[in-house]
């Protein structure tokens, strides 16, 4: 159908393919038709005209220039008896050189225009064109749209035709020179316009007056660059910066600001990134800038540390088939688990919700497990998030002073922790993949006099990656700690007795073997606003 008109002057530039680039064209011809939805305009060339075409609406009319042209009609002027085109009149056009015909319109209606093979077709509809709004008619970009067909054209040429159709104030520097050869389609008239110098090494600067400069892009030019203040909110700017920076033109440069949090404290955050650049680098750069400073992903992360007693049916401490078998009938291992992999005397493998929830009820109906911890934190995408608890053993420290030969008795405490650190990362499938570096310390005995027993620490640590999705358990297990409990039994006042009372005394030894076992639940978070 035909193109509507938005604007109060819209054009539609159409320069076909010519045999050369000073190829002179006769207009032979001129008709006017009656269609079924509207009329037809035909203009018969000799050769391939260079045509272009633009609306006015004061008077309403469509005007089709003829590049390098001459008229061989013998009147100036032919009148139509068909709606809405009132006449046809040709003259000379000193802009483009050539012939311009103005197709006079009766009121302001849709149109298009095509050229092939000499034939230069301006079909005029019935429907009235809608005019631009108020606030796009003081733009002289807004809602204008260039078709543009060029093939070894003059740059200057081509600009001062776009000139003189849209309107608009253009300046060409000498030293811009070059054959060009273009095929825009509807496009956005600064679009359009920015493609075409660039397709002739150049770029458009716009003066504070308006005025649009077209100059060679090695070419330096004061006011050519623009400043722009990036106020960031979830990237660092110095992270940016190793990014904007490969996006910058040999004019460009990219600052880094600070914002302080605190005065004299020295603590300060580069979320301000100060670009100078040309404005077609600058929106760019903020385009890529848009897209990486979005919200970080933020992770919440529920570990539950569980000991359990074991016994001889146990398999570190957690029967997998029965969990399975429990929470949802038959065992499928490829299904219901992660592939459960033992390192360094431990067990490393995921389960589901379900199938957790059923494991802590079997243990829990056995009576056998108590809960040791169940820390939450939240943290963000690729940060590392520390749990860790412990017990702080009293250890005796003697000493004997060199001098007096005194023997002082000092008390010194050691931390036996157990500590989980997790680094969390969501993947674009919604999955978590969790890096895991599990450390638990036990003591597993004492050595030394009896007065002056020190303990004997085992330390566990493991690291790996496990991916889970939203709500699935990462399970750590196979950290058994084994536990001597010594109770002695005495006669009183007999099994105080030296070296005799040991007759009166009985000691009994008592091992315990539990198993600690860490479950981590990841939960994603929904991103604010």
């Amino acid at each position: 159908m035909f193109r509507k008109t938005a604007i109060p002057i819209l054009a539609i530039l159409c320069l076909c393919p010519v045999l050369a680039a000073q190829e002179q064209v006769n207009i032979t011809d001129v008709t006017i038709d009656k269609l079924l939805e509207g009329v037809r305009v035909t203009i018969v060339c000799s050769g391939n005209p260079n045509v272009s075409s633009f609306v006015s609406t004061q008077p309403p009319a469509v005007v089709i220039d003829v590049m390098d042209a001459t008229s061989k009609l013998d009147r100036e002027r032919i009148e139509s008896s068909y709606y809405p085109v009132a006449a046809v009149s040709v003259e000379p056009s000193a802009a483009t050189r050539g012939v311009r015909l103005t197709i006079r319109l009766r009121e302001l209606v849709e149109h298009r225009v095509t050229s092939e093979n000499g034939l230069v077709a301006v079909d005029i509809g019935t429907r009235p064109a809608m005019p631009a709004p108020a606030e796009e008619q003081k733009d002289a970009f807004a809602g204008k749209r260039l078709t543009l067909y060029v093939k070894d054209a003059d740059i200057t040429d081509v600009l001062r035709m776009i000139a003189s159709q849209f309107d608009l104030n253009i300046l060409t520097t000498q030293d811009v020179k070059s054959l060009v050869t273009v095929r825009l389609s509807d496009v956005p008239l600064r679009v359009g316009l920015d493609a075409l110098v660039k397709a002739a090494l150049a770029n458009i600067v716009e003066d504070k007056s308006g005025i649009l400069i077209v100059k060679p892009v090695k070419k330096d030019m004061y006011g050519e660059t623009v400043t722009r203040v990036f106020d960031l909110d979830h990237i660092e700017a110095a992270d940016v910066t190793k990014v904007v920076n490969k996006l910058l033109t040999s004019s460009g440069n990219a600052e880094v600001g600070f914002r302080r949090i605190e005065n004299g404290g020295g603590s300060q955050r580069g979320s301000i990134l100060v670009v100078t650049d040309i404005p077609e680098a600058v929106d760019r750069i903020a385009q890529v800038i848009a897209d990486l400073d979005q919200p970080v992903p933020q992770i919440a992360i529920e570990a539950k540390f569980i000991e359990t007693t074991q016994s001889d049916e146990d398999r570190f401490g957690i029967q997998w088939t029965l969990g399975a078998t429990a929470a949802s009938g038959p065992f499928d291992f490829s299904k219901d688990f992660g592939l459960p992999i033992v390192y360094n005397s431990m067990v490393l493998g995921k389960i589901s919700l379900d199938q957790f929830n059923a494991s802590m009820e079997i243990m829990a109906s056995r009576g056998k497990s108590r809960v040791l911890a169940n820390p939450k934190t939240i943290t963000l995408d690729n940060q590392t998030s520390t749990v860790s608890m412990g017990t702080d053993v009293p250890l005796r420290e003697i000493t004997t002073d060199p001098k007096t030969g005194l023997v002082l008795a000092t008390w010194r405490t050691r931390s036996v922790p157990i500590a989980l650190e997790v680094t969390p990362h969501v993947t674009s499938e919604g999955m978590v993949t969790m890096k895991v570096k599990p450390s638990v310390e036990a003591i597993t005995g004492y050595v030394g006099p009896a007065d002056d027993q020190r303990p004997i620490v085992a330390r566990r640590t493991a690291e790996t990656q496990v991916t889970v999705g939203d709500g699935e358990v990462a399970v750590i297990g196979g950290l058994v700690r084994d536990e001597e409990t010594r109770n002695v039994g005495k006669i009183p006042l007999l099994g105080d007795i030296p070296i005799l009372g040991n007759l009166f005394k009985k000691t009994s030894i008592k091992h315990d073997k539990s198993e600690l076992m860490i479950f981590i639940i990841p939960h994603i978070l929904p991103t604010e606003g």
